[in-house]
């Protein structure tokens, strides 16, 4: 069962200059109304079918959202959350980057993160015995080794600690994984890719989304399709969170919140995540991560980070019932109508209508869209 839709991204081109970006999408609100009428079991045990990427999160989403809201449900943890997140972040530098720029796949290497991360998830079901799970050292060091090998060319721990530019751009230079040589390309070749001026989204806490957030869910009906944050588009993912590290800093110093940048965001949030699982400090820290608000009795909002950003789950109970649902994805901040994504295309200039799909393409990856999408160019 899918009720997820697509994104279709249209570009208005004279053969010089991108003239106007608009972004249109198909993703239904149905999703939430098929939760209508469920106990809070069901509906927690619903949601993960309903969405083919992140279904952790959109559980985890699920259930704080319910259990704020008065219900008792298993709400997952913040690790849970966060090997989810490892698992995109594997997938998106491996798979889908090198491939959306026209290089060679490591999907060995994706495939083997996926059945680590899936044995400790399979192994810790509710059905079975905790003690049953292999240890979390055995996993993070799985997972350490074949960043290492694979993406960082050293330990993650190692390039977290990277401090400068200079050490970003001697990592790039010698080139020795396919990450590497890929942001070279970017720097090289197209590094303001798809820059935006559009605010990152700040720190999602308890107080700000009281503030931010729950007032526009009541006051806007459309805040599901196009949400804003204090009346204002923002940018959401693993750029907003990873903005004050100093490589991640570096980049957006000389490129802004470009592709290339999102890119170093995706590699600094990766190793600091590793890094959080070694230390076992990610349950301990959780509130970054997953959020539970009741809002009046019997209606709760759960807010968890995703790999793509923020996701909102909101729902109101009635006879132990839901009376109502709704879903707020990280596509829609991101794909917005005045978001990061129109506003990095709008203006790109090429003569090239093969480079202009490309780069189009290349700045969607970027930001991850939890749908397919279409790119359109018509000749404004």
């Amino acid at each position: 069962m899918s009720l997820e839709g697509e994104i279709v991204v249209r570009l208005a081109w004279d053969g010089h200059r991108v003239q106007q970006a608009r972004v249109a999408s198909t993703r239904p609100l149905e999703a939430a109304r098929v939760l209508i009428g469920k106990t809070p079991a069901e509906a927690v045990a619903t949601v993960p079918l309903l969405f083919s990427i992140c279904s952790g999160a959109q559980r985890a989403a699920a259930a704080h959202a319910l259990a704020s809201a008065g219900a008792s449900v298993d709400a997952s943890t913040a690790t849970d959350v966060v090997l989810e997140i490892v698992q995109e972040h594997f997938w998106r530098l491996l798979l889908d980057w090198p491939q959306t720029m026209g290089h060679g796949s490591d999907a060995a290497s994706v495939a083997h993160v996926r059945r680590k991360i899936a044995a400790r998830r399979n192994a810790g079901d509710r059905s079975t015995r905790d003690e049953s799970r292999p240890p979390m050292h055995e996993l993070v060091d799985a997972l350490n080794t074949t960043a290492a090998q694979t993406i960082y060319d050293m330990l993650p721990a190692a390039w977290h600690a990277l401090r400068d530019a200079d050490d970003l751009w001697a990592w790039v230079d010698a080139g020795a994984t396919m990450p590497a040589r890929l942001l070279g390309v970017l720097f090289d070749t197209m590094p303001q890719l798809a820059r935006s001026d559009v605010a990152l989204m700040p720190l999602p806490d308890r107080e700000a989304l009281m503030r931010a957030i729950v007032p526009a869910l009541d006051r806007q009906p459309e805040f599901s399709r196009a949400p804003t944050w204090e009346g204002s588009p923002v940018e959401t993912g693993a750029l907003a969170r990873m903005r004050s590290h100093p490589l991640v800093a570096a980049a957006a110093a000389r490129d802004g919140n470009s592709v290339a940048t999102r890119m170093v965001a995706r590699l600094a949030e990766l190793a600091t995540l590793l890094q959080d699982l070694a230390d076992a400090s990610v349950d301990e820290r959780p509130a970054s991560w997953v959020h539970s608000l009741t809002l009046v009795p019997g209606e709760g909002l759960g807010a968890v980070q995703t790999a793509r950003g923020l996701l909102l789950h909101r729902v109101r109970l009635a006879d132990g019932r839901v009376a109502h649902y709704q879903i707020i994805a990280p596509t829609e901040w991101n794909f917005h109508p005045e978001g990061a994504l129109v506003c990095g295309l709008r203006g790109l200039v090429t003569d090239d209508g093969a480079v202009l799909d490309r780069s189009a393409r290349l700045a969607v990856q970027a930001l991850d869209p939890c749908v397919a999408c279409t790119i359109e160019i018509g000749h404004a």
